[in-house]
């Protein structure tokens, strides 16, 4: 009897060691990374290269398949329904994590239920673009022209509830004044109002931003991020302008169902990592104005927990109602 305790016991902790975790047996067929976005987009773009580098780390194809419609709920729904073994994964950005909680009055997933965090991919720090006939050239003067013009001052987003959006109406609120909102049906015609002076304002990804701002038909009034753009030096970042609550960043990221196993969720995170530390990779990512963090999952889940706290706040100020 004493025999068999002691070989139960060595079973068990050999088990639990690093060991036996770095030998996890996944994955054991090929792996499929669901995209709730159409193809072509920026999430889709980033989980093929990340699909490329995966697989021969696997040793298994990794696939990419777009489900895309009803504001990105179709695709998650379907990731969150699968089997909790991680063959089936996610790749998406705040909208379908974040945002939809507050826009819709029930979801047929939970977020935060039935999706567990496996690696944040990249931050996008976002600018505040104008079209280059605004007077203001910063945030306070922004401020004092909208409060000399009341909505004589317009902003595009790219649809209600969007992150410009709700980023502008706390602005408004905060600040007492009255930037007009024109809602359009995708970030392209957002740029394109501003750049063709329909508009004055947008916030916009500094990637895809730089078309319009090789234009010469806009400037950025300000970057929402901890420190200057090295490629803006001049532009100020929120805190410095005095609203270091003017900040908002999409980022991509990597969601598997919840129940999968942590030694699992551990291995992905860890190959994912790698792939985010090949040079030539980040090197891509830096280009296309990608942040690449280097946050565990537990860190990953904090800041979406920081940011369902700010866009909660960020919700009531715009008076968005669930649909």
């Amino acid at each position: 009897m004493n025999r068999r305790i002691a070989l139960l016991a060595g079973c068990a902790m050999l088990a639990a060691s690093p060991m036996a975790h770095a030998d996890v047996a996944f994955p054991t067929k090929p792996v499929t990374l669901v995209v709730p976005l159409a193809v072509g987009g920026g999430t889709d773009i980033l989980a093929r290269k990340l699909a490329q580098h995966l697989a021969p780390i696997w040793g298994q194809s990794v696939i990419v398949e777009n489900v895309s419609g009803a504001s990105s709920i179709i695709g998650t729904q379907r990731v969150a329904r699968s089997q909790p073994d991680a063959h089936t994964l996610l790749v998406t950005t705040n909208g379908a994590i974040v945002g939809n909680r507050f826009l819709f009055k029930t979801l047929p997933y939970d977020p935060d239920k039935d999706l567990m965090p496996v690696a944040q991919l990249a931050d996008i720090d976002m600018v505040l673009l104008a079209h280059k006939s605004l007077a203001a050239n910063n945030l306070k003067e922004l401020v004092a022209q909208a409060k000399k013009d009341p909505r004589g001052v317009t902003y595009a987003s790219y649809g209600n509830g969007s992150q410009p959006h709700l980023l502008m109406e706390l602005f408004n609120k905060r600040e007492g004044i009255e930037i007009t909102h024109v809602p359009y049906k995708g970030l392209g015609p957002a740029l394109t109002s501003v750049m063709a002076g329909e508009t004055m304002l947008t916030l916009t990804g500094r990637g895809s931003g730089d078309a319009a701002l090789r234009s010469g038909r806009t400037k950025v009034l300000n970057y929402n991020a901890d420190k200057r753009d090295p490629l803006y030096p001049e532009v100020p970042v929120s805190a410095e302008s005095g609203y270091p609550y003017f900040r908002v960043a999409t980022w991509h990221g990597v969601f598997t169902p919840r129940g999968t196993p942590k030694e699992v969720v551990a291995k992905i995170h860890k190959d994912i990592q790698a792939v985010l530390n090949q040079p030539e990779f980040r090197e891509d990512m830096v280009k296309r104005g990608y942040g690449v963090p280097a946050r565990s999952p537990e860190e990953f889940a904090a800041v979406i927990q920081d940011e369902v706290r700010a866009t909660g706040e960020m919700v009531k100020a715009a008076g968005l109602k669930a649909e």
